[in-house]
């Protein structure tokens, strides 16, 4: 236990070496509305360049422009990387959604990438969050300072933009491919996969590694969202003001539309990014589905990135099965 958050404050000092400068902060406007409508979406425009071929593999990019636009011109284009199947005929569709800050696909990669293209044969599909990769802003100081801020309105229009536009998504898979889709989020993108879960019914499964569930809590009493807390603060937020205006982005405020015999949840006992205390909040709401307990901490994406992989693609395999 001690080794495993040793690394993750190591990892957390590394963190902060790059923090916002200047004030994010803004009101909250969002007046009561249903989260189905909230999130609502159609099908994406979904245009495929494949400019490469490895193997089996022909490799290229996929874009489309975000249905919840920003005003920002770089982050309302959606632009990922593809891998397909040369004989895309019922493959399984994967979704992979990175983590806050991030600023490559490569951890996420590490764990699941060469195995599932040297292996299985499956259709991979790398999906960019708000504010993150070629979607940040020249002013911003880091991928995703503006997803997740202070700036409360902001935060819940950059989740509503990553769910709609990934629903958009998901919807031209169906429409275009024959095979399942399993969505897999890592860290802030398994927060939103979460959230996802309890939205989307066309996803056939889930499995969300490291995951947060509220964000509020997170922002509030973790060690990742100490600058954010602060800027609040300063202003008068308490925290039970941002549970508040931040409830529509809870997952745990809904059951899942998705099988829950199709949901793996994945969580580390000493993680210090995410607590253990709010990932089992969600699990026991949700009804128990399968989940699976590290003894490390945040690091363990790189760390256990073995046992991820070997777990995560076990569990889909025994579903699509069935």
């Amino acid at each position: 236990m001690f080794f495993s958050k040793i690394i993750d404050r190591l990892a957390l000092y590394d963190l902060h070496r790059k923090k916002s400068k200047g004030q994010h902060f803004s009101t909250f406007s969002l007046g009561t509305i249903a989260r189905d409508e909230f999130y609502k979406s159609n099908v994406a425009d979904v245009s495929i360049i494949l400019n490469k071929s490895r193997k089996n593999n022909m490799v290229g990019t996929f874009s489309y422009e975000s249905l919840i636009p920003s005003g920002d011109l770089v982050n309302d284009t959606l632009k990922g990387e593809v891998f397909l199947n040369k004989n895309d005929i019922d493959k399984p569709n994967v979704i992979f959604v990175h983590g806050w800050r991030m600023d490559s696909y490569d951890r996420i990669k590490n764990i699941f990438h060469h195995r599932i293209m040297n292996d299985l044969g499956w259709n991979m599909y790398y999906y960019s969050l708000p504010y993150h990769f070629e979607r940040e802003p020249e002013h911003s100081l880091y991928s995703g300072e503006l997803m997740i801020s202070a700036n409360i309105d902001r935060t819940v229009e950059s989740t509503r933009q990553a769910i709609v536009d990934l629903r958009a998504f998901i919807h031209w898979i169906k429409a275009n491919k024959t095979g399942p889709v399993i969505l897999v989020g890592v860290s802030l993108g398994g927060w939103i996969t979460n959230l996802m879960a309890t939205l989307e019914s066309q996803i056939d499964v889930v499995v969300s590694i490291f995951y947060a569930n509220r964000l509020s809590y997170s922002i509030w009493n973790t060690i990742p969202g100490k600058f954010i807390r602060e800027e609040l603060e300063q202003h008068g937020v308490t925290y039970e003001d941002l549970i508040r205006y931040w409830k529509i982005t809870d997952p745990s405020q809904a059951m899942p539309k998705v099988n829950k015999d199709n949901i793996l949840l994945i969580s580390a006992k000493h993680d210090q990014y995410i607590h253990i205390e709010d990932a089992d909040c969600l699990w026991e709401r949700w009804g128990k589905p399968k989940r699976y307990l590290y003894n490390c901490g945040h690091a363990g994406i790189v760390l256990c990135r073995k046992k991820l992989a070997l777990d995560t693609l076990s569990f889909i395999q025994e579903k699509l099965k069935r």
